[in-house]
């Protein structure tokens, strides 16, 4: 009879420790997580209640002693119903973990959400794990940028893409957009943190989104290519940086630079939508963050790189996050905006890099 206490006693002890554990890894997750917590939680709770306890055995023993006999059986209904809450709860937790959260910036007039029906049919998503969070500053966006305006672009991306970065470290994250490239860039200063390692790109010419491809298949593509200019200033303190991916930037766009070297980075055919595999999307970025890095070997006296590119959001996000982690080794980035219809093309820029944090996002007038 000792021996069949003693074993109980064991039983719940190990019970209450695996409460503990499990409670506690559990809550190390997202707030969406509670309800698979409780789940748990009771179920181990009524595992715990099948056995008998303190009090059951005490009367058990003094009863012994009378020659009474106390139902001390196991309750068999409880442990079962206990197991099956633990399951459903860690399915639920997992089935949980598999949410999609995705970042969409809307900059500009032509807005295309990833919740849509049509969006998450063509990107084989399943809809209701797919958790967006838009970055909209349509209505405030204005090609003739002010301090005011600019602020409040700035510290909309800071705070939401800092929010996004918390709030789905423990998900799959996701980002899209169609918002001007250096606000593209700065959120993903601000991303660097976290795990975006999907990414949605629109094709107009179909009109829909397409995944870039994460596959070890082997695909060719064009390389990047840089072209210095015939005869460098190497006393130079600023340098032009024209990035043509998507269009060719154009000499006579860049008239405002007048008088500075201009460096480019150049795909042979620059194209829409000619990004598609993860490798190459790694490769690009990492070649232009390279790129502008050696800059001071050929321009030893450098301070600033006024940035003008023609890319897709991807490249523009993953350059972002790639200056954040090494700002303290690149010279002050100021990325520009083109705007066709206006005098010069780049009217405006905003601070990318800069040793003095206090400066990203800053407007620089073009």
């Amino acid at each position: 009879m000792i021996k069949y206490y003693v074993a109980v006693i064991g039983i719940i002890i190990v019970l209450c420790v695996s409460v503990v554990i499990i409670r506690r890894y559990l809550m190390k997750a997202n707030s969406a997580t509670d309800l698979s917590v409780s789940m748990v939680t009771a179920g181990i709770s009524l595992v715990c209640s099948a056995f008998p306890g303190t009090k059951e055995m005490v009367l058990s023993i003094i009863g012994s002693q009378f020659n009474m006999e106390l139902s001390t059986g196991v309750d068999y209904v409880a442990i079962v119903c206990g197991a099956l809450l633990i399951v459903v709860g860690i399915y639920y937790r997992q089935n949980i973990k598999d949410r999609i959260f995705v970042l969409n910036m809307l900059g500009l007039f032509a807005q295309h959400e990833i919740s849509d029906t049509k969006n998450v049919s063509d990107l084989k998503l399943e809809d209701f794990k797919v958790k967006e969070v838009i970055v909209d500053f349509v209505d405030i966006f204005d090609i003739k940028m002010t301090e005011k305006i600019n602020d409040i672009i700035v510290r909309k991306i800071e705070k939401q893409c800092t929010a996004f970065v918390n709030r789905s470290k423990d998900f799959k994250s996701c980002f899209t957009g169609m918002a001007p490239i250096p606000y593209t860039i700065l959120a993903g200063t601000y991303l660097g943190s976290g795990n975006v390692r999907r990414y949605f790109e629109y094709k107009r010419a179909e009109n829909k989104f397409y995944e870039l491809k994460t596959g070890k298949k082997r695909k060719t593509y064009d390389a990047l290519d840089t072209q210095y200019p015939s005869a460098l200033d190497n006393n130079a303190t600023d340098v032009v940086v024209a990035l043509s991916i998507t269009r060719k930037v154009n000499s006579g766009d860049l008239i405002q630079f007048a008088g500075m070297d201009v460096v480019r980075i150049d795909l042979p055919n620059p194209d829409d939508n000619i990004i598609t595999t993860m490798k190459q999307l790694d490769k690009y970025a990492m070649y232009v963050l390279n790129q502008i890095e050696d800059l001071k070997q050929k321009y030893p006296y450098l301070q600033k790189v006024h940035f003008v590119a023609s890319i897709p959001s991807c490249v523009s996000l993953e350059l972002g996050k790639l200056f954040a982690h090494n700002n303290n080794r690149l010279p002050q980035i100021i990325s520009y905006h083109y705007v066709h219809t206006e005098t010069p093309k780049y009217s405006f820029g905003i601070v990318i890099t800069d040793k003095t944090s206090s400066n990203r996002g800053k407007l620089v007038k073009g």
